[in-house]
């Protein structure tokens, strides 16, 4: 509730209380009190809601798709400002965080280390262009570029409805209607008897993903340079988004492996042929479901990279004896008439010239599907290890689930292609 907002209510209740004392014709020498009290109270809470509402925001000046929340949007204008450097700086001083950094942290219930939410890919990324001066004809020195980023793949999961929760203490579940109740035709005077609507749970605790970078005493002083900042921020939130993703995907469960998407869907058999225009349609076609997929359109796979390419050089007329190749590739057939079929680095490689793809079936959306939870926490700090050196070791850790948890497991399934 925003403060014009809770002063309404507030004057809403003086009112209709006024409003029923005025109809006592002989008051009480309380109920006169409690009416000149009430008249002041309004009169100090009128020009209170028009400050209220001057200091609040125009809605129609906030930006589209801006969350409608005032704190959480304060916090995202907090985000903006802080920076991984002040924090990485004040642990190198030996203090608390202070400044802007001090209010995210706060904002954000972190108490000791580097709020996880720092790391979004929604922060805007600063760039800096250097003004080129003409260089003397001696004692010329370097003028260093931008630093550039180490790439990594996209994120899988967000396109597999895989939601990312951030959750307090302790193991989170997930609960599922597992069993519906029933209902049928009965004849007149027949009764219906109840069945019990049983509940599925599946439960995740917390699971480490590390990273670990080193500062040197002598960088210390280049930890505020922007270009510098942007860079260790950017690289420090990719390689753990990187090894976070690869775990939800790729995860074979095995400590301190999380179980991943693909450990716990069903290994399909493996095909004896090499896929073909029509096995690549039938992928999609076989998954229709009618609950889950009602049409190609409701289906989504992505598969590895082999496979793609090999769906990109697959035409459906083929045989010698067409005189041609048709004039459309599988790769572009299933683009234009799925809800998707695309690659990513991150799927497993070929084994056994078998490539797999993950089917994820949309023809119900607003329904979770499937959720990663994770835990708010971020240490960091080691002053020790290599103090003689001058080298300060930052060890950013995000506590993830140690299972993927399938909600809908009927919304995901295998495929498997033979690409040679």
């Amino acid at each position: 509730m925003t403060e014009s907002q809770r002063i309404t209510v507030r004057l809403s209740e003086c009112r209709q209380r006024l409003n029923d004392l005025l109809q006592v014709e002989t008051r009480s020498e309380d109920e006169q009190s409690e009416l000149e009290r009430l008249t002041g109270d309004v009169q100090k809470l009128e020009p209170e809601l028009r400050a209220a509402i001057a200091a609040e925001p125009d809605p129609e000046t906030i930006p589209a798709g801006a969350p409608a929340d005032p704190e959480t949007r304060e916090r995202l204008e907090l985000r903006s400002r802080a920076t991984l450097g002040g924090f990485l700086l004040s642990a190198l001083q030996g203090r608390l965080p202070g400044g802007v950094e001090a209010e995210y942290a706060a904002a954000c219930g972190v108490t000791d280390g580097i709020p996880v939410d720092l790391f979004e890919q929604d922060r805007p990324v600063e760039t800096r262009a250097d003004a080129v001066s003409p260089a003397p004809a001696t004692g010329q020195g370097a003028t260093l570029a931008p630093v550039q980023p180490f790439v990594f793949a996209d994120s899988i999961a967000p396109r597999l409805g895989i939601q990312m929760p951030q959750v307090g203490s302790g193991s989170y579940s997930e609960a599922t209607i597992g069993t519906a109740l029933t209902a049928a035709a009965k004849n007149k005077g027949d009764a219906q008897e109840s069945t019990a609507a049983n509940l599925t749970t599946v439960t995740a605790s917390p699971r480490r993903i590390s990273a670990r970078l080193s500062v040197a005493m002598e960088d210390v002083a280049q930890i505020g340079v922007s270009n510098f900042e942007t860079a260790l921020r950017e690289n420090a939130r990719a390689v753990l988004s990187d090894a976070y993703d690869s775990q939800c995907i790729n995860g074979n469960g095995a400590a301190p492996n999380v179980s991943g998407l693909i450990k716990q869907l069903t290994d399909p058999t493996d095909p004896t042929a090499v896929a073909a225009f029509d096995a690549f349609l039938a992928a999609f076609a076989d998954q229709i479901d009618g609950l889950w997929a009602s049409t190609m359109r409701d289906v989504s796979i992505v598969a590895n990279v082999d496979a793609y390419k090999l769906s990109a050089k697959a035409f459906r007329d083929v045989g010698t004896n067409n005189g041609h190749r048709g004039d459309i590739s599988a790769a572009d057939y299933l683009a234009a008439h799925t809800a998707g079929w695309w690659t990513n680095k991150r799927m497993p490689a070929t084994a056994s010239n078998v490539a797999r793809g993950i089917v994820y079936r949309r023809g119900r959306p607003g329904l979770r599907t499937a959720t990663h939870p994770v835990w708010a926490n971020v240490a960091i700090d080691d002053i020790y290890s290599d103090s003689g050196s001058g080298t300060r070791h930052f060890s950013l850790h995000v506590l993830a689930g140690d299972k993927l948890l399938l909600v809908q497991p009927d919304a995901y399934d295998l495929v498997e292609f033979k690409v040679a």
